[in-house]
């Protein structure tokens, strides 16, 4: 079996499938596992995930790596509407240093059995063989957790992992009180400005809906200056942001993580998600070279645990969409919405609901 990326999704299949005895290679085409960072680098707690997830079970076993990089400790959220008005939303969860965390899940991969080689990029799939420039290895099943623009999928004729929103993040030195910053409106049109504190620094960044004409380049700039912080450098990248994908395996391929758009649409949350379908796609390959599975049985695993909070997030997504282009309506959809309801947004679930 070859994993093609080291990312938590990647790390965490190889884990799993090696644990069941499988022979698994994981691909990395950086030099070094998880360098450089392009993540906001926030977990949620367990019980957090396991609320927006009720189907997910023995997290603790599975976020044992991220639980111990930890950095700092949330319980709030701040919600920034275009206005400067605030609201303080109750939602547990943790800062980790993503490329000791990216490196100690590849390291937990190892252990269990799995090879990796990094600096090593895969370029063709035929069949059950796969062209690296290392040269050609065979597997029977080939999972792409190759991020948003997964080269696995394409060459699967696997559909994209849909629309994908710029995104860049940076850290900005010094001490920051322990709560999670997001800010809406023109700071970052169609998504949102963060600051997330770790120890003695900050990551910051902001993501934006993908069309509006602006550079996140210059959009983070303005942000750092607004709050007179002084940076050397960014990273960017893309996130998916309409949801998972259409279809996630094809034949002996199948997609995880940023690949199978396996990111929460309200928040852009992904790590907790990729790791825990990384689990579902590890044991359902080993289900498949050990006792003839069908594949497609991940296909239907990952959709029964997590597909409906994932589609409840494009659902608000699209509703949120209707006010981000003005910034007085978004003002107003967001005092009416208030604290329960952005609450259950954050989360994934029905904004009209019965609320607590």
């Amino acid at each position: 079996m070859v994993v093609v990326g080291a990312g938590p999704a990647g790390s965490s299949t190889a884990r799993y499938a090696a644990r069941r005895g499988l022979r698994v290679l994981l691909l990395e085409k950086r030099r070094e596992v998880g360098i450089p960072v392009q993540c906001g680098e926030f977990m949620a707690e367990n019980h957090e995930v396991s609320g927006i997830f009720p189907l997910a079970d023995n997290l603790g076993e599975l976020y044992e790596v991220p639980s111990s990089t930890r950095q700092l400790t949330f319980h709030t959220i701040r919600v920034f509407s275009p206005s400067g008005r605030s609201w303080e939303i109750p939602f547990d969860g943790y800062t980790v240093r993503r490329d000791q965390m990216d490196q100690a899940l590849a390291d937990q991969a190892v252990t269990a059995g799995a090879e990796i080689w990094t600096h090593t990029r895969a370029q063709k799939i035929e069949g059950d063989s796969i062209k690296t420039d290392r040269g050609t290895v065979s597997a029977k099943v080939i999972v792409g957790a190759d991020g948003p623009m997964s080269m696995v999928a394409r060459h699967a004729g696997l559909p994209p992992a849909g629309e994908l929103a710029p995104a860049i993040t940076c850290d900005v030195e010094g001490e920051f009180p322990p709560v999670v910053d997001l800010y809406f409106g023109p700071v970052a049109p169609g998504g949102y400005a963060w600051v997330i504190p770790k120890r003695g620094t900050a990551n910051v960044g902001l993501g934006i809906k993908n069309g509006t004409g602006q550079k996140v380049t210059h959009l983070l700039e303005g942000f750092l200056r607004a709050h007179q912080w002084k940076v050397s450098g960014w990273t960017g990248g893309w996130v998916p942001s309409s949801g998972p994908a259409k279809a996630t395996v094809s034949g002996n391929i199948l997609l995880v993580g940023d690949a199978a758009g396996h990111v929460m649409a309200t928040n852009g949350g992904g790590i907790n998600l990729a790791m825990l379908c990384g689990r579902i796609a590890g044991e359902c390959a080993a289900d498949t070279i050990l006792e003839g599975t069908p594949l497609t049985r991940y296909e239907t695993e990952w959709r029964r645990v997590c597909e409906g909070p994932l589609l409840e997030g494009v659902r608000i997504s699209r509703f949120a969409d209707r006010f981000f282009p003005n910034r007085y309506a978004l003002e107003l959809a967001m005092r009416v919405l208030g604290k329960k309801r952005m609450a259950r947004a954050i989360r994934c679930q029905p904004l009209y609901g019965r609320l607590p």
